[in-house]
C-alpha cells in the first residue's frame, strides 16, 4: 500500500489461541527482511494486535476502511515494523 509492504494473515477459529499466528509471522519475518512492513487490524481485533506486538510491530496510526468481511466501514489500527 503506497509503496510500503504489508503483511496479512488469517487463522481459522479452530486454531486460534494456540500461538500459531505468532509463530508463523515470526518465521515469515525471518525470511523476509524488507522493512518497513505494515499491518492493519480492525479496532476490535485484540488477538491480532497481540500477534503483531509480540513480533515487534508498533501502532503508528488509525484509519477508516471498508471491511469486505463485515460489509461496513470499520476503524483500523495501523501497525509498522521498522
Amino acid at each position: 500500500m503506497d509503496g510500503v509492504a504489508q503483511v496479512t494473515y488469517w487463522i481459522g477459529s479452530a486454531y486460534q489461541g494456540r500461538g500459531i499466528a505468532t509463530a508463523a509471522l515470526k518465521l515469515f519475518l525471518e525470511l523476509d527482511s524488507g522493512r518497513p512492513i505494515e499491518a492493519r487490524t480492525a479496532f476490535d481485533n485484540i488477538a491480532s494486535g497481540k500477534v503483531l506486538n509480540k513480533n515487534g510491530f508498533q501502532i503508528i496510526g488509525k484509519d477508516i476502511y471498508f471491511s469486505n468481511a463485515r460489509g461496513v466501514e470499520v476503524e483500523e489500527t495501523i501497525w509498522s515494523l521498522a
